[in-house]
């Protein structure tokens, strides 16, 4: 199962750096072992959020336990959700999906997702990989506005707003890494 955390802090100037690097160096390890897809610090740094894979909320709250950021105690708030994969959003009740019939008869799910080409999947790992939409650009050597029009089709495709929501969209973590 995925799960979302949500840290944020008391201060964030109270976080001293090395507090922050073993933070970085422990999630790290997580990271290379398939627990953690994806995270990072909220844009204005008063908070970080993390995508992890666990077998329950328990193995989370565990994993939690040992962050440098919790033993430091500069953690104001934390929050765990489970993370529903397929949609990009936490878990809730959703009312069946309406059932379409194509031309063949054969009842299909509304919501299927079309499969991204090979170069959106190498633009997608290139974002979950940190990648600035300029830096993305200069490696294919084309405009930043043309990565932003593939950007828009992959959202599209995986029915997401932002980048937050890739991760999940995509179950990171469960197939390559390689966009070269």
């Amino acid at each position: 199962m995925a799960f979302i955390i949500e840290m944020i802090f008391r201060d964030a100037g109270d976080v001293r750096r090395s507090i922050h690097v073993a933070h970085r160096d422990y999630w790290k390890r997580l990271a290379d072992q398939g627990v953690l897809i994806g995270g990072g610090l909220v844009g204005d740094g008063t908070a970080a959020m993390l995508l992890c894979q666990a077998s329950d909320e328990q193995a989370v709250r565990e994993l939690i336990r040992a962050d440098p950021y919790i033993r430091s105690h500069v953690i104001a708030e934390l929050r765990v959700r489970q993370w529903h994969v397929l949609m990009g959003v936490p878990q809730v009740e959703r009312p069946e999906p309406a059932l379409v019939r194509p031309r063949d008869g054969q009842a299909v799910d509304s919501i299927d997702h079309d499969p991204l080409t090979p170069h959106e999947r190498r633009i997608a790992l290139m974002m979950l990989e940190g990648k600035t939409n300029r830096q993305i650009a200069e490696h294919f050597s084309v405009s930043t506005r043309a990565v932003e029009l593939h950007i828009t089709r992959i959202y599209r495709k995986l029915e997401i707003g932002r980048r937050a929501q890739l991760a999940a969209a995509m179950s990171w973590g469960q197939g390559q890494r390689s966009y070269l």
